[in-house]
């Protein structure tokens, strides 16, 4: 049999479907999936639809700045000097505002 010669990437404007997730350009720290590549379970034997909820905490961190405690992207959030567990929610609004 012939091999067949590969052909170039279809470009994102002119795939169909829903957008990506901008989580995806981060590695998952719960799942362990690289960036770009879509979230499975932890044996890794099935790939999710959606980002895990770890992802996306992982992308606002990294992305946005936090309105209520006011640290830079990067930076966990804090109540008073004292690390909270997650973000703030006004923070993962700013980073859903930035990547639309």
């Amino acid at each position: 049999m012939t091999a067949r010669p590969r052909s170039a990437p279809m470009p994102a404007s002119l795939r169909s479907g829903r957008p990506r997730h901008p989580a995806y350009d981060h590695r998952c720290p719960h799942c362990g999936a690289a960036e770009k590549a879509r979230c499975t379970t932890i044996s890794g034997r099935h790939t999710k639809t959606d980002p895990c909820p770890a992802r996306i905490a992982a992308w606002v961190v990294a992305t946005a700045v936090c309105s209520t405690c006011q640290v830079t992207p990067g930076v966990d959030c804090h109540d008073n000097g004292r690390p909270i567990e997650g973000h703030h929610p006004a923070r993962e609004t700013e980073a859903k505002e930035t990547a639309a």
